[in-house]
C-alpha cells in the first residue's frame, strides 16, 4: 500500500478545504452558512487565531470556552509531541496508560479532598450522562427507586438526550422534552430578571423557594439536583450570587438529595476560584468537568464523586455493583498528556490568584458599554464578562429577534479582528487566561467600536 508523504497528504486535504457543501455546521442556520461562509482557520498562537489569508482575530470566547491557555501553547504542544512517540491509544479496561494515571494524581491535588473517585470520558455532555447514571444506580443499589431529577430554568447540561432532559433552554430543549423526557425545573437564578422580584444585593436567595417546593413534594422520587454553579452559561452567562448557590446546597441537604455540580464550563479557575462551588465553600456529591481540561487540544472529560457515592459500587462479579459505562477513548493517552500539561500550567501560572488584576480590568472596561441605550445589564465574575442587550432599558423589553442585532455585532466584529459568538441577546467574553491587561483593553475597545457602528445603524429600526 502506498503511503502518502506528509506534504502530499496536506495538499490532498487542502485541495478540498474550501468546499462547504458537505458540512452540517453546529448551532448554525443553513441559510447563514450560505450568506456568511465559515472562516477557514489555519493557525493559532496565544490569544489569536489566523485565517487562511493571514488575517488575525482575538479569540474573545476561547473557542467555545476551552482554550484557557490560548492556542498552540508550547508546553501542551510539546507534551503531545512527546506522547506521540510512545503511545496513541490503549483501552482503559484491565490496563491504563501512564499519562492517564498521572492525570488522576494531578486532578486529586486540585479537587476538594472529598471528591476522591475519578471517571474519565470524552466531553461535557457525556460527563453529565455519567453523573445521571451514577445517581440513578446509586439509589437503586440502596433499594430506592428514585428516577427523577430537578434542575433549573435556563440550565444547559449538554446535547445528548439524557443531558437535554435536565436542560431548560426552550430553543434547545422543548422539542426533545415533548418527545423524550422532561424532569422538574426550579426558577432560574437570573438576577437581572429575578423570578422572585427581589434585589440581588439584599435578597435571601428567594428564587430558590421554587426548588424547596419541588423537593418538599417530590424528594422521595428525586435522584439528584443538577445545576451550573455561579453561572448559567449557555442561557447568556447568567451570573448569580454565592448565597444562591449556598441555598441550593442547603435545601438539597435538608431533603437528602444528591448534588451534581456541572462545572464543565466554569471549572479550573474561570469564576475566580479553582472550582465554581468554591465560591460558596461547598463540595457536591458529584462534579462534572471538561472544556479547559486539556487546554482545548483534545476532547476529554471527568466525572468525579465522593467516596460515599463510590462505596455503593464496590462489588464482585456476583453482584450488580458495577458501573457498566465506558468509552472507546476513555483515558486516551494523548488527551491525558494534554490534560497533564494544562493542569501543570494552572500551577505555574498560579491560577486563579494571578487572574485577579485582569478580571478587575475586564469588569471596569465593560462598564463603558452602559453608554449604549440598548445595553440593559452588564455582569462579570472572574474571567467572564457579559452584556445583555434590550430594546428598552427601563422595561427590560427584549430586542426584536428579527433585527438580529447580536448576530450583526458578531459579523461586524470580524472586520475588527474579533471572534465573538452571541448567546441570544447577550454578547459575552471568556478570553484565554494568558490575555494581558492591555490586550483586554484593546479587545473591549474594539468591541466598543463595533457597537457604535452596528447600533447606530439599528437604532432607527428600534424606534
Amino acid at each position: 500500500m502506498k503511503t502518502l508523504a506528509r506534504g502530499d497528504l496536506m495538499n490532498s486535504v487542502n485541495s478540498s478545504a474550501l468546499s462547504f457543501d458537505r458540512l452540517w455546521m453546529p448551532f448554525t442556520y443553513y441559510r447563514d452558512t450560505l450568506d456568511y461562509p465559515p472562516l477557514v482557520i489555519k493557525q493559532g498562537s496565544g490569544i489569536y487565531i489566523f485565517d487562511k489569508d493571514g488575517r488575525s482575530y482575538i479569540d474573545c470566547i476561547g473557542s467555545w470556552w476551552v482554550s484557557i491557555f490560548g492556542h498552540n501553547h508550547p508546553q501542551i504542544t510539546g507534551a503531545l509531541r512527546d506522547q506521540l512517540d510512545n503511545l496513541e491509544h490503549v483501552m482503559m479496561a484491565g490496563m491504563i496508560s501512564e499519562p492517564a494515571l498521572n492525570l488522576s494524581h494531578l486532578l486529586a491535588e486540585l479537587l476538594p479532598k472529598e471528591l476522591s473517585r475519578i471517571f474519565y470520558s470524552d466531553n461535557g455532555s457525556t460527563a453529565v450522562e455519567i453523573a445521571l447514571k451514577i445517581a440513578l444506580q446509586y439509589h437503586a443499589l440502596r433499594g430506592s427507586n428514585r428516577s427523577e431529577f430537578v434542575s433549573f430554568d435556563g440550565g444547559y447540561h449538554g446535547d445528548t438526550l439524557g443531558a437535554m432532559s435536565v436542560g431548560m433552554i426552550p430553543q434547545y430543549h422543548s422539542l426533545f422534552h415533548d418527545r423524550f423526557k422532561k424532569h422538574h425545573f426550579a426558577h432560574s437564578p437570573y438576577c437581572y430578571r429575578c423570578p422572585a422580584n427581589q434585589n440581588p444585593s439584599s435578597c435571601n436567595a428567594d428564587c430558590m423557594d421554587s426548588l424547596e417546593k419541588i423537593l418538599e413534594l417530590r424528594h422521595d422520587h428525586i435522584a439528584a439536583c443538577i445545576f451550573e454553579p455561579m453561572v448559567q452559561g449557555a442561557a447568556g452567562m447568567r451570573i448569580y450570587p454565592a448565597k444562591v448557590l449556598s441555598r441550593i446546597f442547603s435545601i438539597c441537604k435538608k431533603y437528602d438529595i444528591l448534588t451534581i455540580a456541572d462545572e464543565v464550563a466554569m471549572g479550573f479557575g474561570r469564576t475566580g476560584t479553582m472550582f465554581a462551588c468554591d465560591n460558596a465553600g461547598e463540595v457536591p456529591d458529584i462534579m462534572c468537568l471538561a472544556k479547559g481540561l486539556t487546554g482545548g487540544y483534545l476532547p476529554m472529560a471527568v466525572t468525579v464523586v465522593k467516596e460515599s457515592v463510590f462505596d455503593e459500587f464496590r462489588g464482585d462479579y456476583t453482584t450488580e455493583r458495577i458501573l457498566n459505562h465506558g468509552h472507546t477513548f476513555t483515558g486516551n493517552p494523548l488527551a491525558s498528556s494534554a490534560a497533564c500539561a494544562a493542569l501543570t500550567l494552572l500551577k505555574q501560572y498560579n491560577i486563579p490568584s494571578s487572574l485577579k488584576k485582569t478580571s478587575k480590568i475586564m469588569a471596569e472596561e465593560l462598564e463603558k458599554f452602559r453608554e449604549f441605550e440598548i445595553v440593559g445589564d452588564i455582569r462579570s465574575i472572574g474571567m467572564i464578562g457579559a452584556i445583555e442587550l434590550v430594546k428598552d432599558r427601563k422595561t427590560k423589553e427584549k430586542l426584536p429577534a428579527e433585527l438580529r442585532i447580536p448576530f450583526k455585532i458578531a459579523q461586524k466584529a470580524l472586520d475588527f479582528g474579533l471572534l465573538l459568538r452571541p448567546l441570544g441577546n447577550v454578547i459575552y467574553f471568556m478570553p484565554p487566561y494568558i490575555i494581558t491587561a492591555e490586550q483586554i483593553k484593546n479587545m473591549l475597545f474594539l468591541t466598543h467600536c463595533v457597537f457604535k457602528e452596528v447600533i447606530h445603524d439599528e437604532l432607527s429600526d428600534l424606534r
